[in-house]
């Protein structure tokens, strides 16, 4: 059968609508395959598989709907929101296995612990973090993360006794663990947020008694020494009181001369003759003694007229 030149030009047009349709559909299913969206609290890390610029972009991938090509680029989605993370011994919590943390002290007991961490990948470090772990966040969360934790929890502990980091001084520890991870782990991309212990340290039962007696020892000696406080306290309080009433008792004294010295001072015969006239009831004695007279003397007496 002969085509004519309208037949032929039909079926151009119509591969030509077929072959249009199939690159519309296969860029279509591109363009979707190569379309994500970053969410909040998320960045995203491109990586080139081919070409020239083979490798991970320098900056990473803000939040919002990002295009790629899904032929030779992949992204990677990276957490820079605020994770808490708890490595416990108990088996019903996190994963399925131990992840607690053990350490030694300085005298070599061996100290078990649950840790809390909350830490943050810093967004502009996020491709150099992608390039040395080349790992998932919750694989270096759980592996490397962990590791550091432990290995600052060693560094601090052996230079403290088990009392202190079982008592006192347990905060102490903490901040000396934060800072250790502080200094080694932000240069990295890290952001460390907090550090805690989950419930108290686990010891051996005989170095917990040890402990004990320990702080049973301090809180007697201290009683003790408050108890000999106040003892001496008390003395140097009589003290004081016995020297106020001296001086008091002394002032009165001194107070007391000085009157009496100012008096006899003030004693003359015309006084003394003066105060006996003014008790006098102008009646002699009817007896005196041998060679008695009266002490007052009076003008004239036995003399002239």
């Amino acid at each position: 059968m002969k085509l004519t030149g309208q037949s032929i030009s039909v079926s151009r047009s119509l591969i030509t609508v077929v072959v249009v349709f199939f690159a519309l559909l296969v860029g279509g299913g591109i363009l979707i395959a190569g379309c994500t969206v970053i969410p909040p609290g998320y960045v995203g890390i491109k990586v080139n598989q081919s070409g020239g610029n083979r490798g991970v972009e320098q900056y990473p991938i803000l939040t919002g709907r990002q295009f790629y090509n899904p032929i030779n680029e992949r992204i990677y989605e990276y957490p820079i929101f605020l994770q808490t993370v708890v490595w416990t011994k108990d088996l019903r919590e996190g994963t399925a296995i131990d992840q607690s943390i053990t350490f030694n002290s300085v005298e070599g007991a061996v100290v078990n612990v649950d840790v809390s961490l909350s830490y943050a990948f810093i967004t502009e470090r996020v491709p150099a973090i992608f390039v040395e772990f080349r790992r998932s966040p919750q694989e270096i969360t759980d592996s490397y993360m962990r590791t550091k934790v432990r290995d600052a929890f060693s560094r601090v502990s052996s230079t403290m006794p088990v009392v202190d980091i079982y008592g006192a001084k347990k905060q102490e520890l903490l901040a000396k663990v934060k800072a250790d991870l502080i200094h080694e782990l932000e240069p990295k991309g890290f952001r460390i947020d907090t550090i805690s212990m989950v419930g108290n340290p686990r010891l051996d039962p005989n170095v917990i008694t040890s402990i004990n007696q320990a702080i049973q020892a301090q809180q007697d000696a201290q009683r003790a020494q408050n108890k000999v406080a106040q003892v001496e306290a008390e003395a140097r309080q009589k003290v004081a009181e016995a020297e106020g009433e001296a001086k008091r008792i002394t002032t009165i004294a001194d107070a007391q001369a000085a009157a009496n010295e100012r008096l006899t001072k003030s004693l003359t015969a015309q006084l003394v003759q003066y105060e006996a006239l003014q008790k006098w009831d102008g009646k002699m004695p009817q007896v005196t003694g041998s060679g008695g007279m009266p002490f007052i003397q009076l003008q004239g007496q036995g003399g002239g007229k």
